[in-house]
């Protein structure tokens, strides 16, 4: 049990500034795939 806690730790901590800019721009992209996917709004009155 400590090994692996002692694993999960050492993992974390090989995560730098890099890897962090990378997820940071993977999930702006993902966003703004969505937000181009996003239906229009065609301007009617009322719900249709």
């Amino acid at each position: 049990m400590k090994k692996t806690i002692s694993n999960i730790l050492f993992n974390v901590t090989k995560i730098n500034r890099t890897h962090l800019q990378l997820l940071w721009v993977l999930l702006a992209l993902s966003m703004m795939v969505l937000g181009a996917g996003a239906p229009e709004d065609v301007g009617g009155i009322g719900i249709r």
